[in-house]
């Protein structure tokens, strides 16, 4: 996604390859693989702490209280905390934070009050390392685990699963999310996702491309991205695979299993690519400028998302657990994954073909 995550914050957001960022691509730890009938998945990621340099657009304040007031309501009042009015500041009592990273959320969650404990998972032995280390104390306890082998979550019971931009670097998406609906408790038990749902592997339509280039020809040199290129599906297969790799089926994996009680597009289609690694922007000293410019760019993202509605990247969802789900719907989804994901393997991790816009801009790779 991403959402940039603030100072020292994992990087489980987005990757849009903006620039050919050379990030080693595997993982160097070997975590124990739990059997599942499908076997493993042809995703990897980067076993290293994977941080992006530069400036991303919720670095800058404007969108910060922008994203606040499309959940909120409040500039002023960040999800955790209206997480927490909507709790009527009632604890969640055990939660369970997915690609935890370095522990950040899950110690944000138990300082403002939201949870009383928490179990965090990730791949990433070195960060898990610096989570723990950085729990001081506090409930937290932490596991090793890989998304992308079928790896089982530890524990169960929890009242809350914090998804916070995990879910869109998972391949076996919907055995993944099975995993969740599984570990949460049935009676009360709540998902929330601050996740990247854009385009599978931030291949934009070639609308949205359009309208993304023709507004940053409409901005003054001194603040024009001048790095914009569209996301090199080559280069993301060989750099990390991982990323968005099924972001496009986030949402309707999830609806299998929960149904929404709060559901808000952050909206993003425009404004995350001509503000991310902006350059220009970023050294830009005049503030009044650099703001007047943000909010004319979260103008112009409001306006193509009212004419295209399905066009925002990013979203924020509270959900409970569907009562309904049959065992032989489930049965056929694992055999459509299956089948989805081994001719992905066969493909070199290529799921669909090309797009027009595909074929404009890189020739013969599919995506």
């Amino acid at each position: 996604m991403s959402f940039r995550r603030t100072v020292g914050k994992r990087k489980t957001a987005i990757f849009f390859c903006f620039v050919l960022l050379l990030i080693t691509c595997r993982y160097n730890t070997q975590p124990k693989v739990a059997s599942i009938s499908h076997g493993d998945s042809s995703i990897v990621a980067s076993s290293a702490d994977v941080y992006y340099t530069g400036t991303y657009w919720n670095d800058y304040e404007k969108v910060q209280e922008h994203l606040n007031e499309k959940i909120s309501g409040n500039i002023h009042i960040d999800w955790a905390n209206q997480l927490i009015k909507w709790r009527e500041y009632k604890k969640f009592k055990k939660a369970l934070i997915l690609s935890c990273g370095n522990g950040w959320v899950e110690r944000m969650l138990i300082e403002k009050g939201v949870i009383e404990s928490a179990v965090g998972v990730d791949v990433n032995e070195d960060l898990l390392s610096q989570a723990k280390l950085s729990a001081n104390g506090l409930p937290l306890r932490y596991y090793q685990l890989d998304s992308n082998k079928g790896e089982i979550f530890p524990e169960k019971d929890y009242d809350v699963v914090i998804n916070h931009a995990a879910l869109h670097h998972v391949a076996y998406i919907d055995y993944h999310v099975r995993g969740i609906y599984k570990v949460l408790k049935r009676d009360g038990g709540i998902l929330i996702n601050y996740e990247y749902v854009g385009p599978h592997r931030n291949q934009y339509s070639e609308e949205t491309w359009k309208a993304i280039s023709y507004v940053n020809d409409l901005t003054p040199a001194n603040l024009k991205h001048n790095q914009l290129n569209y996301p090199h599906l080559p280069t993301m297969l060989v750099m990390d695979p991982s990323e968005a790799v099924h972001s496009e089926l986030i949402k309707s994996t999830l609806s299998r299993y929960f149904e929404p009680i709060v559901s808000i597009s952050l909206g993003g289609a425009l404004a995350y690519p001509l503000l991310t690694h902006n350059d220009n922007l970023k050294k830009n000293t005049n503030q009044v400028a650099v703001n007047a410019h943000v909010k004319f760019i979260l103008d112009e993202d409001a306006k193509f998302e009212k004419r295209h509605p399905e066009s925002g990247l990013f979203w924020y969802s509270i959900m409970q657990i569907k009562s309904d789900v049959k065992e032989k719907d489930m049965a056929q989804w694992t055999r459509d994954e299956v089948n989805r994901e081994n001719y992905a393997q066969q493909n070199g991790g290529k799921y669909y073909p090309l797009t027009t816009v595909q074929q404009k801009f890189y020739g013969d790779a599919s995506a």
